[in-house]
């Protein structure tokens, strides 16, 4: 999908990213594999995610939906950002050794989440952004994204 302004852009480079990586690590685990530095990888980026990105969104945009009258879909994001960050703690503190049995179900979980939790992003958000921001706002808030 195209996009106008450069913070949608940006996202959409980032959630084009996260699905490659969460796509990989769900077919993983679902072969009954264990790649440790893919599962290293999926682990440094969904920290970014939580932290960065989510943050960004959570302090940046869902408040310029609010006030736009889109509260339901901002206010849904942040919920599901919430859960989110509750399934990356239970992923982090599972082992990916092969014998626990609790990283195939915790993986899938969190895949599942944030492969579904983007897809809604490009859908809706980044769509209400292009429609919401002018050129001064997407410069500002792209801006305000690089140096976080």
């Amino acid at each position: 999908m195209h996009y106008n302004r450069q913070i949608s852009r940006r996202l959409h480079e980032e959630h084009t990213a996260t699905l490659a990586l969460w796509g990989r690590v769900e077919q993983m685990v679902v072969a009954g594999e264990r790649d440790p530095a893919l599962i290293g990888r999926a682990r440094a980026a969904l920290a970014d995610e939580l932290t960065r990105h989510f943050g960004f969104e959570e302090s940046d945009l869902f408040p310029r939906l609010a006030a736009a009258g889109e509260s339901d879909i901002a206010t849904l994001l942040a919920e599901e950002h919430a859960s989110i960050r509750a399934s990356a703690e239970r992923f982090a503190s599972v082992s990916a050794d092969p014998a626990d049995a609790q990283f195939r179900p915790v993986a899938l979980a969190l895949a599942e989440q944030l492969i579904a939790h983007v897809q809604k992003e490009e859908m809706a958000l980044l769509p209400m952004l292009d429609d919401l921001l002018d050129e001064q706002t997407d410069f500002e808030l792209i801006t305000a994204y690089a140096e976080s």
